[in-house]
């Protein structure tokens, strides 16, 4: 009798300690509030998940019933985009990033080059025999990053860097070669003794090429539309030119080198502007200085317009 009143005893102290234990690990369950302040419903939430329903009052056989609509399930959950109950209701927009800010650096570019004989001029130089529709640039963006002044900003900074190729076709009997230490454009009659009866051009699809790296610094602005965004953007651009070299078929023989380096200058500032609408834009490139060195070659300007592509 005394063994069972001792394991009785035992069993209700064991049962009243799992209980406490319980009490202290599992928190009592906070419930929702819901407010009302006039037209508005401010629900908030408590601990655990909520659960969301819509009832609609309807006629049926002249009898009004509370019908539900819409039934959703808040989750006890933290995410990247902060997402709160309201998400889950039908009615409410679904957050969108309209008003994030995207530069505009492009991805890729293509375009055609000319250069001018007066700055600020947009007509190609007669001195310079181009073939426009065969001189074209091309390059893409290496690095890019940007800076945008307040949230949900229309206006930013956008700074990239970028690698490409640039190359002038020189229509007709000319080459751009070196002589006695400045660069010019020879005519190919002038190769060919007199009396000659040769009727092919001494030089022939002549072509002038430079590598370069590109830095832009663009202050941009832009405004969404739709599911895209309109933008607008210009600034300075520091380029560096390599590689340059001059080439020509020469007698009715393959390209060959005729000069290398061309005096041109090794470093250049460009104004850049670009606009357009999504990922797609065109672009305005013009060089602020003089293709070639001082007293080193004819004075031209460098132009470029095309379009780009963006990422």
């Amino acid at each position: 009798m005394k063994t069972k009143t001792i394991l009785t005893a035992g069993c209700l102290i064991l049962a009243t300690v799992c209980t406490q234990a319980q009490q202290t690990t599992e928190p009592k369950r906070e419930r929702a509030v819901v407010e009302t302040q006039g037209d508005s419903i401010i629900i908030l939430r408590g601990k655990g998940d909520m659960r969301i329903r819509l009832y609609e009052q309807q006629t049926e056989d002249d009898e009004q019933k509370e019908v539900e609509i819409f039934e959703g399930v808040y989750l006890e959950k933290v995410d990247a985009d902060k997402r709160t109950f309201l998400d889950a209701l039908p009615f409410i927009p679904k957050k969108k990033k309209q008003n994030t800010y995207e530069p505009h650096v492009s991805g890729v570019f293509l375009g055609f080059s000319l250069l001018s004989d007066n700055f600020m001029g947009f007509g190609a130089s007669p001195k310079a025999h181009l073939d426009v529709s065969k001189s074209w640039e091309f390059g893409f963006n290496i690095l890019a990053a940007h800076y945008n002044f307040k949230r949900n900003p229309h206006w930013g900074i956008n700074i990239g860097h970028s690698w490409g190729y640039r190359s002038f076709s020189i229509d007709g009997d000319y080459a751009l070669i070196k002589q006695d230490g400045v660069t010019i454009f020879r005519n190919g009659r002038e190769m060919i003794d007199e009396g000659s009866d040769v009727s092919t051009p001494y030089y022939h699809k002549s072509r002038l090429r430079h590598f370069f790296f590109r830095t832009p610094i663009q202050l941009e602005w832009q405004q969404r539309i739709n599911n895209g965004c309109l933008f607008f953007n210009f600034g300075p651009e520091l380029e560096l030119r390599h590689s340059v070299k001059s080439f020509s078929h020469v007698n009715g023989g393959k390209k060959q080198t005729v000069g290398k380096g061309m005096y041109v200058r090794p470093i250049g500032i460009n104004l850049l502007l670009q606009a357009g609408y999504g990922d797609l834009g065109v672009y305005l490139r013009y060089s602020m200085n003089s293709f070639f060195q001082t007293n080193k070659g004819p004075d031209m300007t460098p132009y470029s317009f095309g379009f780009a592509w963006y990422w």
